[in-house]
Order: structure tokens, then C-alpha cells, then sequence
């Protein structure tokens, strides 16, 4: 499989020049479609998934779990059983490859091309709850990527109003929620944990067992 340039950027944890760099170098195999370059994704070094996905309803049990509930929304069994999947977590050697491979199930993921200039009025937009990247609980420096949480009944709204396009070089990461999982910014800590568990980079992996001393 390929990947656009500004997905391999998110996916390294460096800029989309540093890529193209890469590329220009050799380090990088890839190849030109019309005026864009594509990257082949096994380069990228994805860690393989461990463990079974959960469905939505168990993932957002586990999450709520994770940011000191009870585990809401499942049986006392299923509640036991994502314990122990927390004790697994805390005592895990790389604690991002888990929630990884547990947790894609939590929202629909949709990737964007945003003109440079519109990044600085979307981080600031209400409709945005921002994390992964664009968390400053991270560390990161992203500044050529937004990152956040938006609504399934405003996200049509906010790709008019910015021109989101899902052609060209994505650097505008949503994580679309239904109606019945509103979340605010700051986020819950432990979606901001899985949304950089799931960029699969050195940076982000490390980012999550340093921020995963902060859950209660």
C-alpha cells in the first residue's frame, strides 16, 4: 500500500520537507502520481497489532474506564475483563501497540487536505476538540498538521466552511464522533493516548508511556 507524503510526515513524526528529502536522497522508495508523491507504506515501520480490536460500545467501556470510571456502558464481566486489560496496559513494555490494536473501533477517522494559511483559524475553531499531534499535552511540534474530534452533525459544515479536500496531501486528521459521544476539548486523556498510540511513530509511542503516568 502507498501513502501521500503528509501521511508518511504524521506517520515518521517529522515534516512533510523532511520527507521529501528523504525522497529526493533515495532513502525513501517512491514514486510521482500527476504532481503528488506517494510512499510505500512498509517503509513506514508500523508496529503489528496485538490483540483483538474491541467494538465501539467495549472501547468506549475501556476508555471511560481508563480516565478513572467504572467502565461504563458494559457488564460487570466485561468490566472485569477491561481491568485487567488496564492492569496489561500499565505493565506493558510498549503500552501503544495495545491501545492500537484495542481501540480503532472508538470514532471514524477522516483525513483532509487543508490550504497552509486556513491551520492556524481550524485549531482555533470551537467545532474542533483538538488531540493527537495537536494536543500540547504530547509535546509535540506539529505545526503543518490539525488534529481533533469533531461532531458527526458539524463535520460536513466544517469541511465547506475550510475547503477540506480528500484529495492531495492530508494534514487535517478528524475523528469523527456520533451524536451520543460528544467530547470537549481538553479531551479525555486516554483518547488523547490512543489518538497517539495510533500515529505508530517513535515520538508518539513515547509520548504515550510518558502520559500514561498521569492516568488516575
Amino acid at each position: 500500500m502507498e501513502v501521500s507524503v503528509g501521511e508518511a510526515a504524521v506517520r515518521l513524526g517529522v515534516s512533510g520537507r523532511r520527507v521529501r528529502e528523504r525522497i529526493a536522497s533515495g532513502d525513501l522508495r517512491a514514486r510521482r502520481i500527476g504532481r503528488a508523491w506517494v510512499v510505500d507504506e512498509a517503509q513506514l515501520g508500523r508496529s503489528p497489532r496485538v490483540g483483538r480490536p474491541m467494538s465501539r460500545r467495549v472501547a468506549w467501556a475501556f476508555l471511560d474506564l481508563l480516565a478513572g470510571g467504572v467502565g461504563e456502558g458494559v457488564s460487570q464481566p466485561e468490566q472485569s475483563r477491561l481491568r485487567k486489560k488496564r492492569s496489561l496496559l500499565l505493565e506493558a513494555s510498549d503500552p501503544a501497540s495495545l491501545l492500537r490494536s484495542w481501540l480503532p473501533a472508538r470514532a471514524e477517522v477522516r483525513r483532509y487536505s487543508a490550504a497552509d494559511a486556513d491551520l492556524p483559524a481550524l485549531r482555533e475553531d470551537a467545532r474542533i476538540a483538538l488531540s493527537g499531534v495537536s494536543d500540547m499535552r504530547s509535546g509535540m511540534a506539529a505545526a503543518g498538521v490539525v488534529e481533533g474530534y469533531v461532531g458527526d452533525d458539524e463535520v460536513d459544515n466544517l469541511v465547506a466552511d475550510f475547503l477540506l479536500s480528500e484529495r492531495g496531501e492530508p494534514n487535517v486528521i478528524l475523528h469523527v464522533l456520533q451524536e451520543d459521544r460528544p467530547v470537549a476539548a481538553p479531551v479525555p486523556l486516554p483518547l488523547l493516548l490512543a489518538d497517539l498510540a495510533d500515529h505508530d511513530g517513535p515520538r508518539e509511542r513515547a509520548a504515550v508511556a510518558r502520559l500514561l503516568r498521569d492516568l488516575p
